[in-house]
């Protein structure tokens, strides 16, 4: 919502506009700004900037939001339309920032403008939740730190607020000058220097300096004293700094930290007195930032005090928003972190993004620390949420809803609780949106019934990143084709579709004609390819629009049959070449009976044409890759030549991406480097992140004398007293019986923590005896991160003789899937 309502002329004055068309006099203030016409809730008073980036055009997208009742634009092109008012500029983007630049300048409260390699969007959260009680506060929604998130966080701003807290994010050089013009800050945080986006910029000092641009003309730059090199770069730009760290110039000196795994216990000095706190978060980076926010809070006139007490509502940044989708007759879309206007609407978008089910629910709390506005804000908020889902489906939670009319409201989250049936959310998604002291997240065992204690975590943002990684290889306009077979490598079929989709992905690709029709009841739009589809499932593929990949004349012929039976206009189909692989596809001496028949049926739409390279990955059989890109080539050509076809080529997989894209051609299949794991120990390098991390926990501690046999078989002795740590998930869950009997490293508090005895079919055990302070209920990661300590996927894989797309693919179902957005 913009912090101030425009006229369209008003906006006109702020850009350099080419043309201002107006069909229709400025009767309705614009108090919204969209750039995606899928969550447009309000219409009549917005403005829809049509924006092009890599893999979306916005103008395309005009007439979506004309249906929603749009009447205002900012295009870079003449639009057809007579009853509309539009502004016409160079650069819908451009002129996007120039507003936001104009709008900020109307506001003279401090702002504090914040950048860094990680923990950007941590140190923001956490610094308004020190500050909220006593400021209020405009920041930005999410993680908008980006050249499009930046203008629509500062847009927001008001004459209310008493502080604005603004991310701002690059990706390489160049890109902060247009940052820093549009958010002018006061007040600077600079949070850790890290290896992320690394390969935007020639080192890592270039990256600090590009960053360090935001800060001219600040009135004091926030940061630690961790990173020697960072000071030392700080010292030469003599910028007017507050530090925090163990040093005694510090402004706010770190005397002792101790971490039990669950949080710190702190001993900390201003030089004026000593304070003893708790933090309740555990790791280095989450103490930087909490650190960082009480630097920064009390520079800003926060008492010690008020302090100490805020820091115990702090909450890994994580929980704010996550998808839980185990249970398949509800998912949950659990944003219960915080609560504000802003937050509030991008939940409603990411809630009409996510949608899977019919049916949507909304339980909604209080929002807290409004002010005098609170009612007039919470009733227009829960006006919204009516509009998306129908006013029956909406639940709320607190007194100032109570006084509203809300036609399911509860005082408290007990009373919710108590009255909750969990036939009304069946078969729904389900949006959990409240401030953190209302303890929403207590609904989701009720709905999710699925509360074993074993996890796999996804996260979406790694997912994304991975795929403009890849596609960032590639020439310009080669089209993807996103591998999700398998559900997804393990990681979930639709809820890891829908992200693609969002992301830019041009085709999915699954390997059984089930999936596919899972995908299209789930509501995704894309183009799929059927890899492997059963001759029996061809009705099911004509039904719901699935591609066949064919590779065999007699199901070519049986597909087209049942094509012209539905009366389809094409019959659109992949080809498949076997130039070496040995598996699937047509050889070069098949190709007359194919070209003879399919001359018969014009109907026929080649798709695409595609082979599979048996070696992308082996540098060493590069000969022989070199020889299976020959004879496609050669065979796409006699097919182009017999027929006069135009298809998409692809032979590439990740191997491929990262090791040859000179042979791009149209189109590249992205599998096992999308959930970042390169296929390949030796293509490490690629700057993959890996999306999924398996998680458990400590079901119950034993402590034994030297000479105990542990487990079945009796395979493995204690040789001295040990603790040993049982843990519930076993092969049955996906977890190779090769990996007992200390071929395991898993992590438990940060350390590595090895197998003891067999894997059992539900169980595991892990000695523990050298980690003193570990207590039954202590999380253990199997493989991924846990707090600074990694396992890789990689390293798991070859401990049990075998790959890491094994692993994910034999993950179970009884495993639940939570995915994670920052």
């Amino acid at each position: 919502m913009l912090g101030l309502p425009y006229t369209l002329s008003e906006i006109a004055q702020q850009i350099e506009a080419i043309d201002c068309f107006q069909g229709l006099p400025e009767s309705v203030p614009l108090k919204y700004v969209s750039f995606d016409s899928r969550t447009i809730s309000h219409g009549r008073q917005s403005i829809f900037v049509a924006l092009k980036t890599a893999n979306r055009d916005g103008h395309d997208f005009i007439a979506d939001a004309l249906q929603k009742g749009v009447q205002h634009f900012i295009t870079e092109r003449p639009l057809p339309y007579r009853e509309i008012n539009y502004l016409l500029v160079p650069n819908s983007l451009q002129a996007l920032q120039q507003w936001a630049a104009a709008h900020r300048r109307k506001f003279s409260y401090p702002l504090i403008a914040i950048t860094g390699s990680n923990g950007k969007t941590i140190l923001k959260e956490w610094l308004a939740t020190l500050l909220e009680a006593q400021l209020q506060i405009v920041k930005s929604p999410m993680s908008y730190n980006s050249q499009l998130g930046v203008p629509l966080s500062l847009l927001q701003m008001h004459p209310q607020a008493d502080l604005a807290i603004i991310e701002a994010g690059i990706s390489q050089k160049g890109e902060m000058q247009a940052l820093h013009q549009m958010i002018q800050p006061t007040l600077g945080a600079l949070t850790h220097i890290g290896d992320a986006h690394a390969d935007g910029f020639e080192s890592e000092l270039e990256k600090l300096q590009e960053k360090l641009r935001l800060f001219e003309g600040v009135h004091a730059l926030f940061t630690t004293s961790t990173q020697w090199w960072v000071m030392e770069q700080l010292e030469q730009y003599a910028l007017p700094l507050k530090t925090v760290g163990k040093l005694e110039t510090d402004s706010l000196q770190l005397l002792k930290a101790r971490d039990d795994g669950e949080s710190w216990e702190l001993r900390l000095t201003d030089h004026l007195q000593e304070y003893e706190w708790m933090l309740p978060v555990s790791g280095r980076a989450a103490l930087e930032n909490a650190l960082l926010a009480i630097l920064i809070a009390r520079h800003l006139g926060i008492s010690m005090k008020e302090i100490q007490q805020r820091l115990l509502m702090l909450y890994p940044v994580e929980m704010r928003s996550e998808v839980i989708s185990d249970n398949p007759e509800i998912t949950i879309l659990n944003d219960s972190y915080n609560s504000d206007p802003d937050s509030i609407r991008n939940a409603f978008r990411m809630l009409s993004n996510i949608r899977v089910h019919k049916r949507a629910r909304i339980i909604l709390s209080d929002i807290p620390h409004l002010g005098e506005n609170q009612k007039a804000i919470q009733a227009d908020i829960l006006l919204e949420a009516e509009g998306l889902v129908g006013r029956q489906n909406v639940y709320t939670v607190g007194p100032v809803f109570m006084g509203i009319r809300s036609y399911k409201a509860f005082a408290d989250t007990q009373s919710l609780l108590e009255n909750l049936r969990y036939e009304d959310f069946q078969y729904s998604t389900v949006l959990l949106k409240g401030a953190r002291k209302f303890g929403l997240e207590r609904v989701i065992p009720l709905l999710n019934r699925k509360l074993n204690a074993s996890w796999f975590r996804i996260d979406l943002n790694a997912l994304h990143a991975n795929y403009r990684q890849l596609k960032g290889r590639l020439p310009t306009g080669v089209k993807c084709m996103c591998m999700v077979k398998a559900a997804s490598y393990g990681s979930g079929t639709w809820e890891i579709a829908r992200e693609l989709e969002q992301a830019g992905a041009d085709y999915l690709a699954v390997a059984y004609t089930s999936e596919g029709i899972s995908l299209r009841q789930a509501h995704i739009q894309l183009p799929i390819m059927v890899m492997n589809p059963d001759p029996a499932s061809i009705p099911a593929l004509v039904q719901f629009g699935l591609e066949p990949e064919v590779y065999r004349l007699d199901f070519l012929d049986r597909y087209v049959r049942a094509a012209r039976l539905a009366q389809l206009q094409t019959y659109p189909i992949h080809l498949k070449f076997d130039t070496g692989m040995g598996r699937l596809g047509f050889e070069a001496d098949e190709l007359d009976e194919l070209i003879a028949y399919m001359e018969q049926y014009p109907d026929i739409q080649i798709v695409s044409v595609m082979t599979h390279l048996a070696a992308a990955d082996d540098v060493e059989e590069d000969v022989f890759n070199q020889e299976q890109i020959r004879l496609f080539l050669s065979m796409y050509e006699r097919l182009q030549e017999e027929l006069g076809i135009f298809s998409i080529r692809h032979v590439l997989n990740t191997a491929g991406i990262l090791r040859l894209p000179q042979y791009a051609f149209e189109m590249v299949r992205m599998g096992i480097g999308l959930y970042g794991i390169p296929p390949a120990r030796h293509l490490a390098s690629a700057n993959l992140k890996e999306i999924g991390s398996l998680h458990s926990t400590i079901s119950q501690l034993h402590h034994y004398p030297a000479g105990k046999s542990i487990g079945y078989g009796r395979s493995q002795y204690t040789q001295r007293p040990t603790t040993i740590a049982t843990i519930p998930i076993g092969y049955a869950d996906g977890i190779p019986r090769a990996l007992g009997n200390g071929r395991l490293q898993a992590l438990v508090r940060g350390q590595r923590a090895p197998t003891f005895g067999r894997i059992c079919m539900d169980m595991l055990m892990l000695d523990v005896t050298d980690l003193p302070e570990v207590k039954e209920g202590d999380e253990v990661v199997i493989w991924g991160r846990q707090g600074e300590a990694f396992v890789s996927i990689w390293e798991v894989a070859e401990a049990a003789g075998t790959i890491p797309y094994e692993l994910l693919v034999r993950l179970s179902p009884r495993v639940r899937r939570v995915y994670v957005r920052e």
